[in-house]
């Protein structure tokens, strides 16, 4: 009994320990650092976000150059004395957050339904307008704004799904609630963010940030397996392949949207080459009255006009 007993405390740390490890690396945004003023200076792009911030509420004269410089420092400390802080000029997660609150005010939430919606949640992620906008049973029911990938480490585009959910996993870093998307490319989520004053910008590392008031908000409505469509600017994208079933990438996905352009249905233009996309392309070689595999070749990406 005591053996059996030893055995399933085991297997219970085991798991423990693997799920800690998976959301640990659920996410591609960068880690919280305390920021002080050194020699040679600090530099990044969380730097970057806190000049951007500074110079928005005009403490902050220099050029954006990510380096925590004097002129940064003070800008800081300018900061911090205005508004009753330590003027020390260290920037820690409080100080976000009180930047946060200079640029949007002390109450930080934009939605506008206080009840949990009916079933039927889809959720449209609209870069251009950094805006999400929660639909249910295909009608706008929320509008939500946020925070996308900088130029550098864009936001995924596309229809994908979410596939794991987690309450109150890291607060100091991502905030409140974790949602992760089904890239098959990268580690992305919707999350809450210790950084409110980046809402509005694109200053993430792909994934889409949120007020955490917000994002407790969507977290409670969202199932697993809840669609999220991402649309914004997408960089082109070269098929250099033939393509089979369970290959995966930004090129499948390409290849899926040209298949829906032309009728036949992939399911999710998610990058994955799963069932529904073998579906379609068997159908689109029955059309066309070409061989019956499932292979993807040069002679599909001809007529899908994919170059």
């Amino acid at each position: 009994m005591r053996k059996l007993l030893l055995v399933l405390i085991i297997l219970l740390l085991l798991s423990v320990n693997i799920s800690s490890t998976e959301i640990s690396h659920n996410c591609s945004c960068y880690q919280s650092r305390k920021i002080s003023l050194q020699y040679p200076p600090l530099k990044g792009d969380d730097i970057w976000e806190l000049q951007r911030e500074l110079k928005i509420l005009n403490y902050y004269k220099g050029k954006i150059n990510s380096l925590y410089d004097w002129n940064t420092y003070i800008a800081v400390k300018r900061f911090q004395y205005a508004n009753g802080l330590k003027g020390d000029g260290m920037v820690t997660d409080k100080l976000w957050s009180d930047l946060g609150k200079a640029i949007y005010g002390e109450n930080i939430i934009t939605a506008n339904k206080n009840d949990s919606p009916p079933e039927g949640v889809s959720i449209l992620v609209d870069t251009y307008k950094m805006k999400l906008i929660v639909y249910s049973d295909g009608s706008k029911y929320a509008e939500f704004p946020i925070a996308i990938g900088k130029p550098s480490s864009k936001s995924p585009i596309g229809e994908f799904k979410i596939i794991q959910k987690v309450d109150m996993w890291n607060k100091s870093v991502f905030g409140y609630k974790w949602m992760k998307l089904s890239t098959p490319w990268g580690n992305y989520g919707v999350h809450g963010t210790n950084k409110p004053g980046s809402i509005g910008y694109a200053s993430s590392n792909g994934c889409i940030r949120m007020f955490n008031k917000d994002v407790e908000k969507l977290y409670s409505w969202v199932k697993i397996g809840t669609k999220v469509k991402i649309i914004g600017y997408r960089k082109p994208v070269k098929i250099t392949h033939a393509f089979r079933s369970g290959n995966k990438g930004k090129d499948v996905l390409l290849f899926q949207e040209k298949l829906r352009e032309h009728g036949f249905d992939p399911g999710c233009t998610d990058g994955i080459f799963s069932t529904d996309t073998k579906k379609a392309l068997k159908e689109f070689k029955y059309i066309y009255g070409l061989k019956d595999d499932v292979i993807a070749d040069e002679n599909i990406f001809y007529i899908l006009n994919i170059r």
